[in-house]
């Protein structure tokens, strides 16, 4: 079986399907069942004249008989029903040449005569041979008179034979024009469409192409809905690849950060075995134990900043950040760290983020300062940057960071130290999650490098008040 995919071919075939059977209808109507259609129409009209004249006597007929014969294009006869068959046919005959209408052939038999003596009426039709017509009558009786109302029905089969030779060749090129015409503008439709199609093959190709239709209809309102699916799955594919990178990135670093540990944990573990322990490999397996935990646990704390939510109120940004330096005193006075604040000048400090969220973030970098930090001073700024905004800074020295590394230390698991010492370069995962955090919050934050000193900024927009404007 022949399978048609073209929706133009489908298009071309049901239009000429339908134009076939529209105009064959028509033609076969005309040829076979106008002349029936005629003749009915004709005796419908003479019932029509009957009905109408039906009920009046003799006289009312004689007064309106020229008027309803002029109107109506017919003729009525009104002969006496008396004498043989013969003489009332001579009578009609005779009555109706006066009305100017010449037979070749007329004859009212006697059970014609005899029904309408019972008072029925009788439809004739009296074929005229070769004058090409024909004398359909309605006989009745009125007041011991025959009536008769008659019409000339014209022979017009060769006239219907033109004029349906004619119909078929208008037909025919009727359907002609109309292929054509559609032919033309499924062209039009269908040019677009194809468009599409590439697009879309392209599309599922991970080819995100655009295509410009201006056809000013659905089909134009169907391209611009593709290109804007194709510029966001373009978006949306980027990103995945961003963040398949990202987790081949993680997963390697995760297997590196736990191996390491690991092949010491063993190593020294079959040295305490084979008696070679100096005191020391105990210390350095609980050491190895304590930063795989630790890391684990940045790992989780990071997969679940990932799933959270964000959920902003409105608090002291100034007090919270107090609250959490406050918590550092007894680490920075052991470590015998001094540090430099200055945010006593802020005037406005009411802002709504995730407040949780935010203390993390105060946290994590706090404590990378203390624990990176390579002087005894460090600092913390707290300062009205614009009339609606706040810059938190936190400032430390370090000879270790380059300016090649600030596009990196927002990674996971990105470090500094070549050697991987955890003594300095630790699990490189507190700075990744402050920027996850800040990213949730549609916070601005940025690191800078001048002379030594790495200061991490963030900056928080401020409720104004009224009373603050």
């Amino acid at each position: 079986m022949i399978k048609i995919n073209k929706i133009s071919t489908k298009l071309l075939i049901m239009v000429s399907i339908i134009l076939l059977i529209v105009f064959g209808t028509s033609y076969l109507l005309h040829n076979f069942f106008s002349s029936d259609y005629y003749l009915y129409k004709m005796k419908t009209k003479i019932n029509a004249i009957y009905d109408e004249v039906k009920d009046l006597s003799l006289d009312q007929l004689m007064d309106k008989e020229t008027a309803i014969e002029n109107n109506n294009n017919i003729t009525i006869v009104r002969v006496e029903n008396r004498g043989s068959t013969t003489e009332i046919n001579d009578n009609i005959q005779f009555a109706l040449f006066k009305d100017k209408v010449s037979l070749n052939k007329f004859w009212i038999t006697e059970e014609v005569l005899q029904k309408v003596n019972e008072g029925n009426t009788v439809n004739l039709l009296f074929n005229q041979g070769k004058l090409k017509s024909s004398l359909l009558t309605k006989i009745y009786e009125q007041d011991s008179s025959l009536i008769l109302i008659g019409t000339v029905v014209v022979h017009n089969t060769d006239a219907l034979n033109i004029v349906n030779q004619l119909s078929f060749y208008s037909v025919l090129l009727g359907i002609i024009i109309s292929l054509l015409l559609v032919a033309y503008y499924s062209k039009k439709i269908i040019t677009p469409l194809e468009q599409l199609q590439d697009v879309a093959k392209d599309i599922s190709n991970l080819d995100f192409k655009q295509v410009t239709i201006k056809s000013g209809d659905e089909i134009e309102e169907l391209s611009k809905s593709i290109n804007q699916m194709s510029q966001r799955l373009k978006s949306a594919h980027a990103e995945l690849e961003k963040k398949n990178q990202s987790l081949n990135t993680l997963i390697s670093s995760i297997s590196h950060e736990v191996k390491t540990p690991l092949s010491l944990i063993q190593a020294y573990t079959i040295g305490i075995q084979d008696g070679l322990d100096d005191g020391t490999y105990t210390d350095i397996i609980l050491e190895q134990v304590k930063y795989t935990s630790d890391m684990v646990d940045f790992l989780i704390k990071l997969s679940k900043i990932q799933k959270t939510e964000v959920h902003k109120e409105k608090f002291d940004l100034k007090e919270l950040l107090l609250k959490v330096i406050s918590q550092y005193n007894i680490t920075l006075k052991n470590k015998n760290l001094t540090l430099q604040t200055d945010f006593h000048s802020v005037e406005r400090s009411i802002v709504e983020e995730d407040i949780s969220q935010i203390e993390i973030v105060f946290n994590n970098l706090i404590s990378n300062a203390i624990k990176y930090g390579e002087e005894n001073v460090f600092g913390i700024s707290l300062v009205n940057d614009t009339h609606d905004t706040l810059k938190f800074t936190i400032t430390n020295k370090t000879t270790r960071l380059k300016e090649k590394h600030l596009a990196y230390i927002w990674d996971p698991f990105y470090v500094i130290d070549e050697s991987r010492n955890k003594e300095i370069s630790g699990t490189g995962l507190g700075l990744s999650i402050v920027a996850e955090i800040l990213a949730k919050n549609d916070l601005k934050y940025e690191a800078i490098l001048e002379d030594s000193y790495i200061s991490f900024s963030v900056w928080f927009d401020v409720e104004v008040t009224e009373n603050n404007c």
